[in-house]
């Protein structure tokens, strides 16, 4: 039995060949929290009026509006406006179960926008229906069942993630949580509610094992080059792990990106690791490794002037991505050859894609790679798979799911500057985020998914 149909079932109601559903007979408890009640549980309290025994709803051409929820989505379906209207008058009343079963019936068969998708699982978790609402959320095609559309991509706007972790979290999927949280973050880091929510899941989760260290936090070195042929220029980078500079090498006339680690000697085999792996990897994608000196804790790579897609995005220069497919394609191709060789970047995040043209970007930092099924260590809050966040051994899917955070940090930008044809891209995306067993595989199943 698909999830929608135990969903319909666990409604009280059935939809047989597309009818109205009948009157479920119960609703939510009147002072069930909506959506803004749970990100700020003081609006509770703040005397709305409670809500009617049941809602006679206003007509429209003689249907009644709760019927036409059924045609949600369709060309003379209701507007996204009117469905939420008609759901917030639904609420707490003795027809808000048959308001949603409307909901669920019409999602069978097209895809509905996700302000309604959020309003109706919003609705469902208040009358304690929390798997339900996951399904509305995540997409789960109930009109599989008759062979017909395809999925309906997961909801991706941040009010859908913040309600999605939420649901996560009282779930007990803490990773989940995390996971969905962060990627609200890294988009809009004042997002109510966000930082009170990721600061108390990911010390939840530190009880159980330790979290993914924090890469990009910022830390104070005084980095020499003395003992190199290399003068420093200027500091283009910085994370937790070292810092990065433009700098010339004097011997050979040329400009190198200067790589110091923060912990000099005691980061040997941190640096030994990137440096080596690096160069075994050499190639298309794999930034180029010059030199290296573990015990003094630098390394010196090729020296890329246009910087990352972290960069472009910050100068907001997020137009020059376009079209997606110029850059997105070889990068899905340098982690097929990466994960070819057995290993998993491990940290793979719009900082790390740097780019040499926009049809030639280049996979940096492979300070966290492993082998694949061997321990993972860190990561860059973001960009962290939930499965890897709950202790997974390094998997070529972390690397998918970092592919598919960078898809959506250009999509969201390319999306505001109102760039067509991403609908492919987004899809992608967004299947690299979601349950890890849809996601592609590995590097080689991501390249084929990418064409």
């Amino acid at each position: 039995m698909s999830l929608w149909r135990r969903l319909k079932e666990r409604l009280g109601v059935a939809t047989p060949g597309g009818g109205a559903p009948a009157d479920a007979g119960g609703g939510a408890a009147p002072d069930a929290p909506d959506a803004d009640e749970r990100a700020d549980p003081a609006r509770a309290t703040r005397g709305s009026a409670p809500p009617r025994a049941a809602a006679r709803p206003a007509r429209k051409d003689g249907v009644d509006d709760i019927a036409r929820l059924r045609s949600a989505g369709s060309r003379d379906g209701p507007s996204t406006d009117e469905v939420i209207a008609v759901l917030r008058r639904a609420r707490g009343t003795l027809r808000e179960a048959e308001a949603v079963a409307h909901l669920v019936a019409a999602m069978e068969e097209r895809v509905l926008p996700d302000p309604v998708r959020v309003a109706c699982a919003d609705l469902l978790a208040a009358r304690g229906d929390e798997l339900g609402a996951l399904s509305v959320l995540e997409g789960a095609a109930a009109s599989r069942e008759r062979g017909g559309a395809s999925r309906a991509r997961p909801v991706s706007s941040t009010e859908g993630l913040v309600l999605a972790a939420d649901l996560y979290a009282s779930l007990g999927q803490l990773p989940r949580a995390v996971g969905a949280i962060e990627r609200v973050l890294v988009r809009e880091i004042g997002a109510p509610g966000a930082r009170e929510r990721h600061q108390r899941w990911r010390a939840a989760l530190g009880a159980e094992r330790p979290a993914a260290a924090r890469v990009e936090d910022v830390t104070v070195v005084a980095p020499s080059a003395a003992k190199t042929p290399f003068r420093l220029l200027r500091e283009v980078a910085r994370g937790g792990a070292g810092a990065v500079y433009e700098a010339e090498d004097e011997v050979l006339g040329r400009r190198v990106g200067f790589k110091v680690y923060h912990g000099r000697g005691a980061d040997r085999t941190h640096v030994t690791r990137e440096a080596r792996l690096a160069a075994a990897l050499a190639g298309p994608g794999v930034v180029r490794v010059f030199d290296a000196d573990p015990d003094e804790g630098w390394i010196a790579l090729e020296w890329i002037a246009r910087g990352s897609v972290r960069d472009a995005l910050r100068a907001g220069d997020a137009a020059a991505l376009a079209p997606v497919a110029r850059w997105a394609r070889p990068l899905a191709r340098a982690l097929a050859r990466v994960h070819e060789r057995g290993y998993v970047h491990a940290d793979v995040k719009p900082a790390n894609v740097l780019l040499r043209n926009v049809g030639e970007p280049v996979l940096s930092d492979f300070g966290l790679a492993r082998p694949r099924g061997a321990p993972s260590a860190g990561g860059s809050p973001g960009y962290v798979s939930p499965e890897r966040l709950a202790g997974r051994p390094s998997d070529p899917r972390d690397d998918v799911y970092g592919y598919g955070r960078v898809l959506e940090d250009v999509l969201v930008r390319l999306e505001a500057l109102g760039v067509e044809g991403l609908a492919a891209w987004k899809e992608l995306s967004l299947r690299c985020l979601g349950p890890d067993d849809e996601r592609p595989a590995d590097g080689a199943a991501l390249v084929r998914a990418a064409c």
